[in-house]
């Protein structure tokens, strides 16, 4: 009798284990998705600002205007970060923050419909009433099209005046080439009312932040190819190459050179290795994640990729032809959805 009550309290304790397992496995958080736990909450007239744990970080994050509480944990993907952050409400700088369209209290964010935090109870809803309530965010896959009449530039962003159809907007985008009468393409964005600008002097009534802006149309097709990719990586995109423009580099390459297509190519062969690299600066961001970026071109590619991001303390000037030096990484991720599939860290710069 009492073998049988063993074996019985056996079974049913392995039963619980596999459910315990089974839960688990559905519960897991997605790739991508992050995990933010509550420690502490800040209101403002249209944001609510969240100090948050998560793993062995502590970012501030700011979202439309939304009930919280310490405790409470929320999921979210992507985001904004901006630097030195200062919130008139508050009478607070904030030297990070990462802005959000809207947080979930589920790890299974929808990818199409927009999940917001209702306003009054906390609780995950689509509902066109509860997104009118809260302060404008633009359409995450709504392309839009302007037209550049204006272009103003700081340390770490270009602002651009342009006409949306009979509509006159500000875009912000973090620092880039930008012309008067051209016209670029964009999806998504964070809008914000009253912005400051310290280094400009000037507050904006309305300007809308995007992660980054195209010369190029960006088509239907073009979407969906980029929704499957992400779905097959499972991981976030921004930083690929995806994001940037190939430029008309034309760099001399010496015979054992290693060439961005090189790398590309053999980057398992130079992973964790300190590697030289010619190239020109296509784009340079200072004081993101406390490091400057920059995205380096050589005129080569491998298999449509030819942009090499670069990490560093030393500053450049986009048209800089320069050698880097410094650490392969592969498959980095910074979290806030920046992804690197090949990235050189901590580079030395000679010009």
């Amino acid at each position: 009798m009492k073998n049988k009550f063993l074996t019985i309290a056996t079974v049913v304790l392995l039963a619980a284990c596999q459910s315990s397992t089974n839960d688990t496995a559905k519960t897991a958080t997605p790739a991508g998705v992050h995990t933010a736990v509550v420690q502490e909450v800040l209101q403002s007239t249209q944001y609510t600002y969240l100090h948050v744990k998560e793993g062995d970080k502590d970012p501030w994050l700011a979202v439309p205007k939304m009930e919280a509480k310490a405790g409470d944990t929320y999921y979210y993907k992507d985001g904004l970060v901006m630097n030195d952050f200062n919130s008139k409400d508050l009478n607070r700088t904030f030297k990070e923050i990462l802005f959000l369209d809207n947080v979930s209290t589920t790890p299974n964010i929808p990818e199409k419909a927009a999940v917001t935090a209702n306003a009054t109870n906390g609780i995950p809803s689509t509902t066109p009433e509860t997104e009118t309530a809260l302060p404008p965010a633009s359409d995450p896959n709504e392309i839009h099209t302007i037209k550049s009449a204006e272009v103003l530039q700081t340390t770490q962003y270009t602002y651009i005046r342009a006409k949306e159809g009979n509509n006159d907007v500000w875009v912000a985008v973090t620092k880039m080439d930008a012309t008067a009468g051209k016209t670029y393409y964009f999806k998504g964005g964070l809008k914000m009312t009253n912005f400051a600008s310290k280094e400009l002097k000037r507050t904006f009534a309305e300007v809308l932040f995007v992660d980054n802006i195209s010369a190029k149309p960006i088509t239907a097709d073009a979407k969906a190819t980029a929704t499957k990719k992400e779905a097959d990586a499972a991981t976030p995109t921004k930083g690929s190459t995806s994001d940037t423009e190939k430029k008309d580099v034309k760099m001399k390459h010496a015979k054992d050179d290693i060439t961005i297509a090189k790398l590309i190519e053999n980057k398992k062969t130079y992973a964790g290795k300190t590697i030289k690299i010619k190239g020109q600066v296509t784009k340079f961001t200072g004081g993101i994640m406390k490091k400057n970026w920059i995205h380096l071109q050589d005129g080569t590619d491998f298999s449509g990729k030819f942009d090499l991001a670069v990490t560093t303390n030393e500053e450049v000037k986009v048209g800089d032809n320069i050698t880097v030096e410094g650490v392969i990484t592969l498959d980095k991720d910074f979290g806030f959805g920046y992804f690197y599939e090949v990235l050189m860290e901590d580079a030395k710069i000679n010009k």
